[in-house]
């Protein structure tokens, strides 16, 4: 025996799946590292919930139609568009006005009051799909977009889910305007309905745990003075074995014991800042740049052959010496000596290039500092 659908019905079950996805989504709003969003998606849900609920009086005559018509194409309207901000929020944009959002069910209001419009089924139900599908294609589009910025796994599908919830009333819209629909049709559109929007929530919910698992790993890994990777990143970064072609160096501030003594630890901590900052602008995106430890960083160069290498090191060291800092009227001193190692043959771990490097670093410290020395080429 077959499923039967009747509009009641599915109604009922489509408002209770809007109504546990709006705590669902609430709850997880309450925990989030980023909550912007998650209350106007929950808003609206619950907005969807209660039109939902009003229309269903209103199949069973409960309702004056003039009041039911009209108010559940009011909240259903403005659902959606709360739906659309919401998600907007949570990928970290813009909020959008209040005046902007209510436009359009405002529109849809003060048109239905003029033309009395709502009191005609499809017309009514036209207008809602219409804005639902609108603002679900916009939905998606705002997830979407962020796939690169922010690439969860949970993205894919929440933008797929919205994407099936817009099809869905974009297929709805066309049988309304080619008078091709019935009650079983809609009964069918909202009984899938339920699933995508249940399932959006579900979805909004492992992203936010997404967001906190990469946050936390994030700060595990994050020297926090400084901003750039720390030792435990980049021992995760580095390959095994690094390959021919690449160089590694071990960087060391000259004297930053004496700085520390002489202008005060909030001095060294700014002569840290200002050299990771200088470090780093001298790198490519491909490059890795840590915080080794105390006065110590770690630069790999995946792809640079000794001559390029070379080039590069030197021009660190040069950034470092060129940074302007003062303490109390009091020129702050800032040079690095560097200690590089290059990958001219396979073989060996990546701590064995880097003892290289260090090596090669103490010979530069020894040689005067505020130089690049490198490591002598290994033996098979």
């Amino acid at each position: 025996m077959g499923l039967q659908l009747d509009l009641p019905t599915v109604l009922l079950l489509y408002k209770t799946a809007l109504v546990a996805g709006a705590l669902s989504i609430f709850h997880v709003s309450r925990h989030s590292c980023r909550p912007r969003g998650f209350r106007p998606l929950a808003a609206a849900y619950l907005l969807l919930a209660i039109g939902a609920e009003l229309a269903g009086q209103g199949e069973y005559q409960m309702l004056p139609l003039w009041l039911w018509t009209h108010t559940s194409l009011l909240l259903g309207t403005l659902g959606y568009a709360l739906f659309w901000a919401g998600v907007r929020a949570l990928s970290g944009r813009r909020r959008i006005p209040l005046p902007v959002l209510a436009a359009v069910p405002g529109g849809w209001l003060a048109l239905g009051i003029s033309t009395q419009f709502p009191l005609d089924n499809l017309l009514r139900a036209g207008a809602f799909h219409l804005t639902a599908a609108v603002a679900l294609l916009a939905s998606a589009h705002e997830v979407w977009r962020d796939r690169h910025t922010e690439p969860l796994p949970s993205r894919g599908l929440l933008a797929g889910l919205l994407l099936a919830s817009a099809g869905i009333f974009a297929l709805q819209l066309f049988l309304i305007a080619t008078q091709a629909t019935s009650p079983l049709g809609f009964a069918r559109a909202f009984y899938a309905l339920m699933f995508c929007h249940f399932g959006v929530a579900l979805v909004v919910s492992s992203l936010s745990n997404e967001r906190a698992e990469v946050r936390l790993q994030k700060v595990a890994q994050t020297d926090t003075l400084t901003g750039i990777g720390n030792r435990r990143w980049a021992m995760s970064m580095l390959p095994a074995q690094l390959p021919v072609g690449s160089a590694i160096a071990q960087l060391d501030l000259d004297h930053f014991k004496h700085i520390n003594d002489h202008f005060g630890h909030a001095a060294g901590d700014r002569v840290l800042q200002a050299a990771a900052e200088a470090l780093g602008n001298q790198l490519r995106g491909s490059d890795l740049l840590a915080r080794w430890g105390g006065e110590e960083f770690l630069v790999y160069l995946p792809d640079a052959p000794t001559e390029h290498a070379t080039a590069v090191a030197q021009r660190l060291c040069s950034a470092v010496a060129q940074i302007e800092l003062s303490e109390r009227g009091e020129r702050i001193p800032v040079t690095v000596s560097i200690g590089l190692a290059c990958v001219t043959r396979s073989g060996g771990p990546w701590a064995d290039w880097l003892g290289a490097a260090d090596q090669a670093l103490y010979d530069a410290k020894r040689a005067g500092r505020n130089r690049v020395v490198v490591a002598p080429e290994r033996r098979a």
